[in-house]
């Protein structure tokens, strides 16, 4: 009888162990799932060899320029490898084959305002140094404001795959603000699909 007992209690306690591991929260099965199916850019990262020159094509660390001196210039990534995050939630990155293709700025989200002109000028130590103008857009409400270049450093830096079809070379800044100032910008690889 006592045996009996004794197995009944095992089986119970083995029955509670089984469905204590099925009762996953659904947070920890994502969680396991991005582990094991790590994402496109995560697997590029670790199989992509860094590249061997790793000159930078801004006067500060911008579009084009390598993981390794985003990290250098703005501390370690706040976020995962294919969106990095760097100075708290102002700056969103996108990395391909290494190389910053996207880079979002959120002014709102940085330590100090800026105006209008000291936006402008931040952009542009963050594009490449050779960057030529060569169309502008604003939208009817001005809220918005296109800006495509190119750039032969650009060109040469970037494998041409990552244009997906675009000319290697071009980029587009697009520029979002409110009445007064400038809240964001994207500055991005290839050619705005914003209408310009």
């Amino acid at each position: 009888m006592k045996s009996n007992a004794l197995s009944f209690i095992t089986a119970l306690f083995a029955g509670s162990l089984i469905l204590a591991g099925c009762n996953q929260t659904e947070e920890q099965i994502v969680e396991e799932e991005d582990k094991n199916n790590p994402s496109t850019e995560e697997q590029r990262a670790e199989t992509e060899e860094t590249p061997e020159e790793n000159k930078r094509i801004t006067e500060e660390v911008g579009l084009g320029d390598t993981r390794d001196l985003f990290t250098e210039a703005y501390g370690e990534n706040k976020n995962n490898e294919e969106i990095a995050r760097f100075n708290g939630d102002s700056m969103l990155v996108e990395f391909k084959t290494h190389r910053a293709v996207n880079v979002e700025l959120q002014f709102e989200d940085m330590e100090k305002e800026m105006s209008k002109e000291e936006v402008l000028t931040f952009i542009e130590k963050r594009i490449p140094k050779d960057a030529e103008e060569v169309n502008r857009v604003k939208d009817e409400n001005n809220q918005r404001e296109i800006i495509e270049y190119k750039s032969k450093l650009l060109k040469e830096t970037l494998s041409e795959e990552v244009y997906e079809g675009d000319e290697p070379g071009t980029f587009t800044v697009l520029l979002t603000s409110s009445e007064e100032d400038y809240v964001s910008a994207t500055l991005s690889i290839g050619h705005s699909d914003q209408g310009a």
